[in-house]
């Protein structure tokens, strides 16, 4: 049996990182997804490449993840659908129509 050849040369080394100290948080940035989440505009983007890439089920978890942060009651209510269909389409069996998607995706970029 043959045996297999082997490159020596690596891309990289995990010593070369630059190493961070979690004990005084230097060099670690806050991240809050929520803050992210309340902005229209990024959320709106997002669904719309989701519908790009018809990835549905995305769509429905970023959605639901903005609505977390978000008004349900106010969102439901100014892209004219009721509150139940709107809890009914981002359950994970639910199957949202292409009306109230345009409905929800022309209030968030309004």
């Amino acid at each position: 049996m043959l045996k297999k050849k082997i490159s020596k040369k690596r891309g990289f080394s995990l010593n070369d990182m630059q190493t961070v100290n979690l004990k005084n948080r230097k060099g670690i940035a806050e991240f809050n997804p929520d803050v992210r989440l309340q902005k229209r505009e990024v959320v709106a983007k997002a669904l719309w490449e989701c519908l790009v890439e018809n990835d549905i089920e995305a769509f429905k978890e970023i959605l639901r993840s903005h609505l977390e942060v978000a008004n349900k009651d106010e969102l439901a209510q100014k892209a004219g659908i009721s509150r139940r269909t709107l809890f009914r389409m981002l359950s994970p069996d639910g199957n949202p129509t292409l009306e109230n998607l345009g409905k929800i995706i022309h209030q968030l970029c309004a």
